[in-house]
């Protein structure tokens, strides 16, 4: 969901990845299926080693990364798929034992396509990360925020009530060598594993 050019730039003022966190949480679960809406370039996988029984599932709306993962991942259990959220069939997947990562997503989608995710999606463990709006924020997160590709950087309380069967987590300055907020928001997982992880991992 992002442009070679935009995932470069990122790459250059990254402190940490968001990946990492999502990887070492996902360390914890015990799941068979994880499926990484708008996987980018995998980067979970820099972070974390698919175990025997899981698959994994790639969703990307550009043919660039779908054809370069394909390439770069020969693993059975690894499929790609060039598809958006709302292609995705969602049916075929078991959410007792299933995960689904959003990181750096919510923002680039609108209301409606967020609303249909969540019908489809209900029971199913949900882990996102994305920048948040709050009050009193430095010009230059402002900056960040208006260069960022994604059109939807919504303010903390429009989240919330977007994901409102969702716990959340605000993270400041975490990821970024530049000052910049995000939410994590997190459904069908432990509360306090989520807090204390994010608490005791600076």
């Amino acid at each position: 969901m992002y442009s070679y050019l935009y995932s470069f730039i990122q790459k250059l003022i990254l402190k940490k990845s968001l990946n990492s966190d999502a990887a070492s949480l996902l360390k914890k679960l015990k799941i068979k299926n994880i499926i990484d809406i708008g996987c980018g370039e995998s980067d979970i996988f820099n972070y974390y080693k698919l175990k025997k029984n899981q698959k994994y599932f790639g969703y990307e709306t550009e043919a660039y990364f779908i054809n370069k993962l394909k390439k770069k991942f020969k693993n059975k259990n690894m499929y790609f798929y060039k598809k958006n959220i709302n292609d995705i069939n969602f049916d075929k997947f078991n959410p007792k034992n299933t995960l689904i990562l959003m990181i750096g997503i919510f923002h680039h989608l609108d209301d409606l396509s967020i609303k249909k995710f969540l019908f489809k999606t209900k029971k199913f463990k949900v882990l996102s990360i994305d920048a948040v709006i709050l009050p009193n924020q430095s010009f230059i997160t402002r900056i960040l925020y208006f260069l960022d590709k994604g059109n939807y950087i919504r303010f903390f309380e429009d989240y919330k009530k977007l994901l409102n069967n969702f716990n959340y987590k605000l993270i400041n300055n975490r990821y970024l060598r530049l000052p910049y907020d995000h939410v994590m928001f997190f459904k069908n997982l432990k509360k306090n594993d989520i807090n204390n992880f994010i608490d005791n991992n600076k």
